[in-house]
């Protein structure tokens, strides 16, 4: 069989069970004897792993899982917490709408689909669990987007203005996510799949930040405008339901004039 693991890594992985085990810390030259390295490797691996904050160096010198550890044990936590509330909601959506539907999240500047179910029709979105879609392309990378902290959010357009081509342009940008920040969802229709329509809103915790977003998306003959506006009343409400589970204080109200013109 193909060992297809990297030394390094295990030998930082090893390092840091190590530490695990020694929660009164250790010196450089313990963990290196305990980790059956030399000593300008053990130096290296510490220091790396200091850097990223996954190991720490008390003002004795001794080594100690860092907070970085606490940051990603956390992250990976509410990621399990959020698949675990939003798998009934999804399992009720797809047979409800008949749509395949999607759970995305943020990686870096892309959209992630986190969980999907696939309709039962014929002509349908594959949904594929890994996908990545461009933040500014798609229902679920849309909402995403619209609800980053300004300051990112604002590098990230500058940085797609740079390279994407026309049509795409930073003020159109800015002017789609203001106005999906004041709706509250999203409607797109033909950008992440040609001859798709996906309706999406997002989720939140109980910060209330934007931790995920959810979209029933289908092919653009079966998402007529009044299904359309149906659809904005089911994402919304059950979206509104996940992030209660998760703590969140939702105020929910009904929506009004939901604006279709210019999609089609």
């Amino acid at each position: 069989m193909t060992d297809y693991t990297v030394a390094v890594l295990e030998d930082a992985i090893h390092l840091l069970g190590i530490l695990r085990d020694h929660p009164d810390g250790l010196t450089l030259a313990q963990a290196t004897k305990l980790s059956g390295t030399i000593k300008n490797k053990t130096f290296r691996l510490l220091y790396t792993l200091e850097k990223h904050k996954l190991v720490r160096r008390d003002e004795h010198g001794l080594y100690h899982l860092g907070s970085g550890l606490i940051d990603l044990g956390v992250h990976a936590q509410n990621e399990r917490v959020l698949l675990d509330v939003s798998r009934p909601v999804m399992d009720r959506l797809v047979v409800e709408t008949g749509e395949s539907i999607f759970l995305g999240v943020i990686s870096g500047s892309d959209a992630l689909c986190m969980a999907a179910r696939e309709s039962a029709h014929s002509v349908r979105l594959f949904a594929q669990v890994g996908r990545r879609a461009p933040l500014h392309s798609g229902g679920g990378p849309k909402v995403l987007f619209a609800f980053m902290p300004e300051p990112e959010r604002a590098a990230l357009i500058e940085r797609f203005a740079a390279s994407e081509q026309p049509p795409f342009t930073r003020e159109a940008c800015e002017e789609r996510l203001a106005q999906i920040r004041k709706d509250g969802y999203a409607i797109v229709v033909d950008e992440l799949d040609q001859g798709a329509v996906s309706v999406a809103a997002p989720i939140y915790n109980q910060l209330g930040q934007v931790i995920a977003a959810m979209s029933i998306a289908g092919p653009t003959n079966r998402f007529n405008p009044e299904r359309i506006v149906g659809y904005v009343d089911v994402i919304l409400d059950a979206t509104g339901t996940i992030s209660r589970s998760l703590g969140y204080e939702v105020i929910s109200s009904p929506v009004h004039g939901v604006e279709l013109s210019g999609l089609f």
